[in-house]
């Protein structure tokens, strides 16, 4: 069972406010609160990729574990907003931190990304195919975003950054994982172009004013998949494991809707064990979830030893929820 030896995150320099947002969406600053749940969020400079973010994400890791880029012996990336069509962020990642020529897999799990990515981490950590993973999960979503009227809906509730875990095969970390996808109800929260199926090119200029090259949701139908997918998967595995809800120390729940996941801990009865970020930084897709981790870690609200539960659902729609002993 993979041990966390270290995690580090990394959120942009450029701070959002809704202030800044509302002229162009023509919204007011509390509205936008009101109906995203978030206040402010954090885009990428120019040129500033996922990769990057990343980057400085996995040197507090590293950091952290006391072990150098070298000591890496696979990396997974999960992202839905890679640097580049091809090759995978992955591949910029270990570049960017010299681990030579080790394996690196791009996982394209979206909101869920980080979970899924946990799930193929302990596959190869259980199997002693490798001693140390890292897992990198971010996104950068301002350069996809729509910043007129038409966007005011879903524009508000992303932002950019990314989170790294450095993970060990020795130790009793993750307890358990369920991780499920229905991809018959993708079209809720997605972003058709470019696609490669579209031809003869997969974007036309004649596209741009439709907007599906920007992300799309269905406010309603998330909320209520949200809700229903974030409590089934944690009453899965902590059904799974044998565990009872109070035996869980703290609980961190993510969802493109703040105000979902704090109904899921309601419908749980855990509010008060629980942490759903985004307020402060928007969603952030595979990368909000363990960025809440990463919070409490540094701030001491949880400590090595605790039993803690992570649990989110999103675009796929993929869903999961994970229980790890810190």
């Amino acid at each position: 069972m993979p041990k966390i030896l270290g995690m580090g995150y990394r959120l942009p320099e450029r701070r959002v406010e809704n202030e800044e947002l509302a002229g162009n969406l023509g919204i007011a600053p509390a509205q936008i609160e009101k109906q995203s749940g978030v206040r402010s969020r954090h885009y990428a400079a120019e040129g500033e990729g996922p990769s990057d973010l990343a980057t400085a994400a996995a040197g507090v890791a590293l950091r952290e574990a006391g072990l150098a880029a070298s000591d890496i012996e696979f990396l997974i990336f999960a992202t839905m907003t890679p640097d580049v069509t091809f090759p995978g962020a992955g591949c910029y990642l270990q570049d960017k931190l010299g681990c030579g020529t080790i394996g690196a897999l791009d996982l394209r799990g979206q909101c869920a990304g980080f979970l899924f990515a946990l799930v193929v981490a302990d596959q190869f950590l259980r199997a002693r195919t490798y001693r140390r993973v890292l897992i990198a999960a971010a996104d950068v979503h301002s350069s996809g975003l729509d910043f007129s009227p038409r966007g005011a809906a879903v524009t508000p509730l992303f932002g950019d950054g990314a989170v790294a875990v450095v993970l060990d095969a020795e130790g009793n970390g993750l307890v358990d994982a369920v991780i499920h996808t229905d991809a018959t109800r993708l079209e809720q929260f997605w972003c058709e172009f470019p696609s490669s199926r579209r031809r003869p090119t997969r974007f036309l200029p004649s596209d741009l004013p439709l907007g599906k090259h920007h992300p799309r949701l269905e406010p309603d139908s998330l909320r209520h998949d949200g809700l229903r997918h974030i409590r089934s998967a944690v009453e899965e595995v902590l059904a799974k494991t044998a565990n009872r809800p109070e035996d869980v120390r703290r609980y961190f729940f993510q969802h493109v809707y703040r105000d979902t996941a704090l109904r899921a801990a309601d419908a749980l009865g855990v509010r008060d064990r629980v942490r759903v970020g985004g307020l402060e930084e928007g969603h952030i897709a595979s990368a909000s979830l363990p960025m809440a981790l990463c919070r409490a870690r540094a701030d001491g609200d949880v400590l090595a030893g605790d039993l803690v539960c992570l649990a989110t659902a999103g675009a796929g729609l993929n869903w999961g929820a994970a229980l790890l002993r810190l």
